[in-house]
């Protein structure tokens, strides 16, 4: 009898318990933040054959010729270009960079037509670089006021820009070399990126 007794109310305490499980829920938050990150860095060098030397001080330093040599056909040539490395760190969309400058200038004469500005886009997996679907071998002059890099462009590839002064071949459309006819004197100018919005 005591066996009997005891078998039924296994059973309903077995019963009992899987209705529980199945019916009871506990419900616990989840939360995560992420800061916005929305930055562009700047890194200059100065090139010299295959040689490149960081310029730290961008303002002080930053692009400079220096004194050009005058050949013998009396064009200044300079043996040195310059390189803007520009990548964007942000977890924002639709952000553009945009270009400007003011006249690389002396007085009133200028270098805006002596000098090359070439942009590409660099990969990030794996360092090559392909210009700019628009506006990416141009005159300083041009380059004053180019059109915004819109983000679509560098998916994938940080903004790399070349600056040089004019050869007299494989120079952009519009640039010419330097003669003798230009004043002497230091020419200077600023260049300004902006990272929008």
């Amino acid at each position: 009898m005591k066996k009997r007794a005891l078998f039924p109310a296994a059973v309903s305490v077995f019963i009992f318990g899987t209705v529980s499980l199945v019916f009871a829920a506990t419900t616990v938050r989840i939360s995560a933040s992420i800061e916005e990150v929305h930055q562009l860095n700047v890194a200059l060098n100065k090139i010299v054959g295959s040689s490149w030397t960081p310029i730290a001080d961008l303002l002080g330093q930053g692009i400079d010729f220096g004194e050009l040599t005058k050949g013998s056909d009396n064009v200044y040539r300079s043996n040195a270009y310059f390189v803007i490395d520009a990548p964007v760190v942000s977890n924002k969309s639709g952000w553009t960079i945009t270009h400007s400058a003011t006249d690389f200038a002396n007085g009133t004469a200028n270098l805006n037509s002596n000098t090359n500005v070439k942009f590409v886009k660099v990969a990030n997996a794996d360092n090559q670089e392909t210009p700019l679907a628009s506006n990416s071998f141009i005159s300083y002059q041009t380059a004053k006021s180019r059109p915004a890099i819109q983000a679509s462009e560098l998916t994938g590839a940080r903004l790399r820009i070349y600056y040089s002064i004019a050869g007299g071949s494989e120079d952009a459309s519009g640039v010419s070399v330097i003669t003798t006819s230009k004043p002497t004197g230091t020419y200077e100018g600023t260049i300004t990126l902006t990272l929008s919005p």
